[in-house]
């Protein structure tokens, strides 16, 4: 240890003291965990091990992370059957990340009058636990299923995959768990034994490799080279290295980066697409304004509910002054809600592999994509997002964490007040905690509550709040006042799921542990498991084949949202493909909101989110010039086409050298795979050139579906 505490014969003892032993001792473990182990995230244990169709035990484990231990001391079984797929096939990873818990609530007496020794009992916990928790993250239900986007923070132990009748196999994932160092020391060994043996036999490979590469000088074939040329085109448009005197460039078009937009008349929209001959862009508003059937809270729009009590602490035991703490100025960071994007129609790239390779490169994110012809969807992997913008607030402040078993809305929030203040405001907000503190930096809601709306205990005090999605976990209500107010209590030994803080000097710290705040928490009851919400209509003179609905959403697992069209006085959802065709001028939209009494998806409105269009019959996609170290006289371009039918499609490519339109001498295709064909063009350049630039044209008749073009390679020699 690189600190002891210090014991004296007759010297007063503290419980900090006996803390700081325990503290020092587990400052040097974390140190020399991070400086001789690891500093990463490792593990042991966890093996998981079937149990029945749908059921898997984890045994217990240890997780080994920024230089703590976490600890699951007793196997765990989880039921899988919520995420068995409902035709195809899923895949399900077993996760585990760490928290700090409070254990071993017992009672112990605390002296409460030193000169006649009286004591009195309380209920106080008497471990800190590292523990280490375990869940599932579910993939997308596909016929070639792929495995979930981990969140940072998590670390994956074992893959499940899941058929629709139960558990196929259990893949166990090796690449976090923690060597030994017993096993570390004999693969050194080993690898030692064999360089001892190896050493000699490459110097005369060496030897004898050079005596043949002399004797295959021009024996090279061309067409290996322009596939070595091709993948390392591939390679340096990933890895983003500059295309300047190369002879060899890729591009996948998820941005314009080496597009000349002056001359190209095309989306370049993950792929060159069609450009659109018509588009209409619409607000997402309701059609009904007073609709009966729903509850709206500025662009919040929620199914129709009933606050109901979901959380409740009772038992009047005192009150607490805010006003006796420090004052602080608090930074205050909002979550704010995630957009959706819902695209149905002809104009789109749906080659599946394009985004599985290509989209997190381009855009730095992860979303659940789902999609096949006709309809695809971005899914964000989280509900909200933290905001770049920092509230201020100054005043004292108190809190009161709880937990929450079951997801819900949470609607208004019950306070009771036992002393006011009429020259001040009262700042309630409610935040997710980091290990186990209230954290103002990851802000749910806030509402400022002026002294006349604030009743007096007994009576409740009512706080309306915009509704707020909790998922289960462990949550605060924060109280932030100049004011001189008092709220209620109960006594800690009626709610033992939550913890009273108080804050000064920056920092939060544990208040009295048999008080805790007393609070109710209300969430909404909904009336009905489906709700249909009109929604305004969208227009385009001349038709509409494809509609784009970018808006922000709420989905909780277990519930729907679903966008209808009516074509043709019925409703279909927009996942049915081929319902524009007749290319309406005009179509109704409407939100279908499905799930249960205790839970329901949400929809924002918002301006400008809804685009209806229709494909031109022609595109044009030049490339900027693409510069060379020397005059090369021959150029191969490989272009990628998805969704082409030869009898209803054409593709040609030219190459731009200097005033001079060059054609290809050679034209062929080849079937890459069932949905993409790959052309590739030899042009043939006389005298050379050591610039040019490369023009894409596409044509389709009226009627057929618009194709996409998801890659071009370029190779000068």
């Amino acid at each position: 240890m690189f600190k002891k505490v210090i014991f004296r014969d007759r010297q007063e003892l503290q419980a900090q003291d006996l803390n700081n032993v325990e503290e020092f001792t587990d400052n040097s473990l974390q140190a020399l965990i991070e400086d001789a182990v690891s500093e990463r995230a490792h593990y042991t244990g966890f093996g998981v091990i079937q149990q029945g169709t749908t059921e898997i035990r984890v045994e217990q484990g240890r997780l080994y992370k920024n230089g703590n231990i976490f600890v699951l001391e007793q196997a765990q079984e989880i039921n899988l059957f919520q995420y068995l797929p409902m035709a195809t096939k899923r895949i399900c990873a077993v996760v585990v990340w760490g928290s700090e818990v409070e254990t071993e609530v017992e009672p112990r007496d605390f002296l409460i009058d030193v000169v006649q020794g009286t004591t009195e009992p309380r209920a106080v916990a008497m471990q800190k636990l590292r523990l280490a928790n375990v869940n599932i993250v579910p993939g997308v239900e596909s016929a070639d299923p792929q495995p979930p986007a981990i969140q940072e923070g998590l670390v994956p132990v074992a893959y499940i995959h899941l058929t629709t009748t139960g558990i196929e196999k259990i893949e166990r994932l090796e690449r976090y768990v923690l060597p030994k160092l017993r096993q570390v020391k004999e693969d050194l060994v080993e690898l030692q034994n064999w360089k001892n043996l190896t050493e000699p036999r490459i110097s005369n490979i060496i030897t004898d490799l050079t005596t043949l590469s002399k004797k295959s000088d021009n024996k090279a074939d061309l067409k290996q080279v322009l596939e070595i040329a091709a993948d390392m085109a591939r390679v340096k448009e990933k890895l983003n290295l500059p295309n300047t005197y190369h002879s060899y460039d890729a591009d996948y078009f998820g941005d314009t980066s080496k597009i000349d937009t002056d001359n190209t008349t095309a989306k370049i929209q993950n792929g060159i697409l069609f450009p659109d001959a018509g588009r209409a862009v619409a607000n997402l508003a309701l059609f009904n304004p007073y609709d009966p059937n729903i509850k709206r809270f500025d662009s919040l729009v929620l199914p129709d509910f009933t606050p109901t009590t979901k959380l409740k602490t009772g038992g009047y035991s005192g009150d607490i002054s805010i006003s006796q703490y420090q004052w602080q100025t608090h930074e205050v960071k909002r979550y704010t809600t995630y957009t959706w994007r819902w695209v149905y129609g002809w104009n789109w790239n749906w080659y599946w592999s394009w985004y599985y390779r290509y989209w997190y490169w381009y855009y730095g994110y992860e979303w659940w994509w789902r999609g096949y012809w006709g309809y695809w969807v971005q899914v964000p992997q989280t509900e909200y997002r933290l905001e770049t913008t920092t509230h201020s607030i100054n005043g004292a402040i108190v809190a009161q964490t709880f937990l929450i078993s079951s997801a819900f809305w949470l609607t208004n929030i019950g306070l009771y007040f036992t002393q006011t203040d009429n020259n001040a405001p009262i700042n309630i907000i409610i935040c997710e905690t980091t290990n186990g503190k209230p954290d103002l930096q990851k802000t749910l809601t806030m509402t400022k509550v002026q002294p006349s709306d604030i009743r007096k205990y007994p009576q409740e005090t009512i706080i309306n709040i915009t509704p707020v999605y909790l998922k289960p976990g462990r949550y605060a209500i924060c109280f932030i006042t100049q004011g001189n107010y008092k709220v209620a209590t109960v006594s800690g030994q009626n709610y033992l799921q939550g913890t009273l803080f108080f804050g000064t000097d920056g920092d939060y710290f544990t208040g009295d542990l048999t008080k805790d705040i007393m609070f109710t928490l209300y969430g909404a009851q909904f009336k009905q498991a489906r709700t249909e919400v009109q929604l305004q209509p969208v227009s385009l003179a001349g038709g509409i084949t494809d509609l784009i609905i970018q808006s922000p959403a709420i989905v909780p697992e277990g519930t729907q949202l679903i966008y209808e069209i009516n074509v043709g006085g019925k409703w279909y959802p927009i996942t049915e493909a081929g319902r524009l065709n007749t290319k309406p001028d005009i179509v109704p939209i409407r939100a279908v909101l499905l799930g249960t009494a205790d839970l329901q998806p949400a929809l924002f409105l918002s301006e400008q989110s809804i685009i209806a269009s229709r494909p031109a019959t022609t595109f044009t996609a030049v490339s900027k010039t693409r510069q060379l170290s020397a005059p090369r006289t021959t150029i191969e371009v490989q272009v990628l086409v998805a969704n082409y039918d030869s009898t209803k499609h054409t593709l040609s490519c030219q190459l731009l050298v200097g005033s001079n339109t060059v054609n290809p001498a050679i034209v062929t295709t080849q079937q890459e795979d069932q949905n993409a064909v790959r052309f590739t063009y030899t042009f043939n350049i006389t005298g050379g050139t050591d610039s040019y630039k490369i023009r894409i044209q596409g044509t389709r008749t009226e009627d057929s579906q618009p194709f996409s073009v998801i890659e071009r390679i370029d190779i000068a020699y």
